[in-house]
């Protein structure tokens, strides 16, 4: 049960969130336990039951199928929503980071399924009879700069304001997805594109920039050469080529990169680090957001000032933003609610909580059944 304030008739929508950081229902006892505390456990009511002792951190996770789910008789199963039918007894999800490992793994038969697979793969994957491909995931994955704004130099909204263009969105879904125009787009701003809330406001600063233009407007904002402390997911091969693109670029408009190639487990944990670089902090680094929690406000934790008071990473603050947010919320109709995330995407244009950097739709590879 819910207690609410007021009205809300878009809570569904809140809690409507299937990727990172999503709503679960958890037991009493775990929702009321030390928020700092690590949880061990998976518990949930679908079709599936996570097997604790099978997992190998690094290597597997398995599930297998709980007997006693008993699937809504009603409506069509699609996406997350309708009725869960199991057709399998055990799942084995295996991590490969090495991609020649996993694209040999798949050729040979030993796994069944891969999720993202390199550029660099899929020519080999495309000439296998036994293997089929589709795009599950249209909203894809929306590869971002992260910025700590927090310390010198991106504490500075001019200097961060500066960086808009000065990597070209194409340059980095190709990085991602290869050539293949279909698996990516760019003119990607805040909001997911093909989304009701997406739209052109503003976008024209994020136009690819010559380096030296860049580096002129970052001198002009202040920027004297100050290390940045960039941390690179080696391991994730999507997160490596943004990374490998943006330090490029980056080191082409004049900025002092310190690249730290680190684990993605190291940087999720890192991240959460308010201090100074010289204390394990940080300035900056790349990651991949869903598509899917990016088409509305709500849901896109990336789109907040809320500063050190919320879980938003880089801890922006803006008042405003904050205030357009609540506006979106309290809107009566979608119009309104477009027009508000027009301002919202403007309004981040200034602050910079974030830097978009395109989209790419990844091709599932798949065994044929």
């Amino acid at each position: 049960m819910f207690r609410l304030k007021r009205p809300f008739p878009l809570l569904p929508d809140a809690l409507g969130k299937t990727t990172a950081l999503l709503a679960p229902m958890m037991p009493a006892r775990i929702a009321n336990g030390d928020p700092g505390r690590a949880v061990t456990e998976m518990v949930g009511s679908g079709p599936f039951r996570f097997k604790a002792d099978e997992r190998l951190a690094g290597d597997r996770v398995v599930y297998e199928r709980f007997a006693a789910y008993q699937p809504n008789p009603n409506g069509p199963a699609e996406g997350t929503s309708g009725p869960k039918q199991a057709y399998f007894d055990r799942i084995e999800w295996k991590i490969i980071p090495d991609a020649s490992t996993a694209g040999a793994a798949l050729l040979r038969g030993e796994v069944d399924w891969w999720e993202m697979p390199t550029p660099d793969m899929l020519p080999l994957l495309r000439r296998s009879p036994r293997l089929t491909a589709a795009v599950i995931d249209p909203a894809g994955q929306i590869p971002t700069f992260r910025i700590n704004h927090l310390h010198p130099p991106f504490n500075n909204p001019a200097i961060r304001r500066a960086l808009l263009g000065a990597v070209g969105q194409r340059d980095v879904v190709m990085a991602i997805a290869g050539e293949d125009a279909s698996l990516w787009r760019t003119g990607v701003g805040f909001f997911t594109p093909g989304s009701p809330m997406a739209s052109d406001a503003g976008l024209k600063a994020l136009d690819a920039r010559a380096p030296a233009a860049a580096k002129r407007d970052l001198t002009a904002a202040g920027y004297a050469n100050e290390p940045v402390l960039f941390m690179v997911s080696a391991d994730s091969p999507m997160n490596l080529a943004t990374g490998d693109v943006v330090a490029d670029a980056f080191r082409k408009c004049g900025i002092n990169i310190d690249y730290t190639a680190l684990d993605f487990g190291t940087v999720i944990q890192r991240r959460l680090k308010p201090d100074p670089v010289a204390q394990g902090g940080w300035n900056g680094y790349c990651s991949g957001a869903a598509g899917q929690e990016q088409m509305i406000p709500p849901t896109h934790l990336m789109l907040r000032g809320n500063g050190m008071t919320g879980p938003n990473i880089g801890w922006p603050t803006s008042p405003e933003t904050e205030r357009l947010r609540d506006a979106w919320l309290a809107a009566p109709d979608l119009s309104s609610r477009q027009a508000i995330a027009r301002l919202l995407q403007l309004q981040a244009l200034q602050d910079v909580p974030y830097i978009p950097l395109g989209r790419c739709s990844s091709r599932v590879y798949s065994t044929v059944v």
